[in-house]
């Protein structure tokens, strides 16, 4: 058996991946960041990849073999294994699913999605598709967390069924998610910290975001201010300005396109302060209704709903 490189550089990790040199690991702190590997002549796959959540439900991930759909495997053991015919080729896609089903200790590092070994016989390689990238900002909705109506472990959560992965596979670009359940652009949102000015430039507590200079990012897309709801119109403002600000830093040139919250709060403030040019775009919610599974999260059917009516206007935004 031979061990895959976990590094950025072996083409395998794509969204929010930390090397961890020192332990010879990777890391993640967001839900819905994907691994991508080709094998051949390939029997297995064996995953070092143990919960990190103890005494707790255990955290999951979510696999994907030749396009088929994702299935659930909870990492409930130190190791799990990926059989394969070794007499084909396959695309293996990875996706990490819940660390918890409620709040997660990510921001501290104390609960983490934590990569210690691939191993393989035959021959493996990274295949992160070479093409452009969509950046979604945003919270839970944009993770695709409690989709799952009735469900009250981590298997409600299916970021492969989230609004913004759907249009990322339907306009062929990578998806890379920024986002983390329950936060918002205030100190009033539902889980504090981090805010989103935070969470762009930090990974984790005093942890720096890696910032890859050579990312084809096709635009930013903002899906936040849904848990805001306890902040006053002048906190949101002012806290709107400065992720506004700090976009335009940390993404230089790419177009920056800001999604109103499904809930509708603070629509009139997003459209006095995003303005519509070249590089920002506002797309209004116009009274959607899509279906949720509570009073925040969109069902399966609603993040569908959500995909078909963003599509166009996202396409709209890119060619623009």
């Amino acid at each position: 058996m031979t061990n895959f490189p976990l590094t950025i550089e072996s083409n395998a990790f794509l969204g929010g991946w930390i090397e961890d040199l020192p332990s010879k690991q990777i890391i993640s702190t967001n839900l819905g960041a994907e691994i991508y590997l080709k094998s051949h002549r390939c029997s297995k796959l064996v995953f070092n990849w143990p919960s990190h959540v103890l005494g707790k439900q255990p955290s999951r991930i979510l696999f994907s073999i030749d396009g088929g759909p994702f299935v659930s495997q909870s990492l409930d053991s130190d190791y799990f294994q990926l059989d394969l015919d070794a007499a084909c080729d396959h695309l293996i896609r990875i996706m990490t699913q819940a660390i918890t089903f409620v709040r997660a200790e990510s921001w501290s590092l104390a609960e983490i999605f934590t990569l210690k070994g691939i191993q393989y016989d035959g021959s493996l390689v990274g295949a992160v598709p070479d093409r452009a990238e969509l950046v979604f900002i945003g919270d839970s909705i944009i993770n695709g967390q409690k989709t799952l109506a009735g469900v009250v472990d981590g298997s409600a959560h299916r970021p492969d069924k989230s609004w913004d992965f759907l249009i990322s596979e339907k306009l062929q670009l990578n998806n890379d998610r920024i986002a983390y359940g329950g936060s918002g652009l205030t100190q009033r949102a539902k889980i504090c910290p981090p805010t989103a000015i935070d969470f762009i430039w930090y990974v984790a507590l005093n942890l720096p975001r890696p910032i890859d200079h050579q990312a084809k990012i096709a635009a930013v897309i903002v899906n936040l201010g849904s848990n805001d709801a306890a902040a006053s119109e002048q906190e949101f403002t002012f806290s709107l300005k400065v992720l506004l600000r700090e976009l335009t830093k940390r993404f230089h040139d790419s177009k920056i396109i800001f999604v109103e919250p499904f809930n509708g709060n603070f629509a009139a403030v997003f459209r006095k302060v995003i303005p519509n040019n070249d590089r920002v775009t506002l797309i209004s919610n116009h009274d959607w209704h899509f279906q949720r599974t509570d009073a925040v999260h969109l069902s399966v059917a609603g993040h569908e709903q959500a995909a078909k009516v963003l599509l166009p206007l996202i396409e709209d935004c890119l060619h623009a």
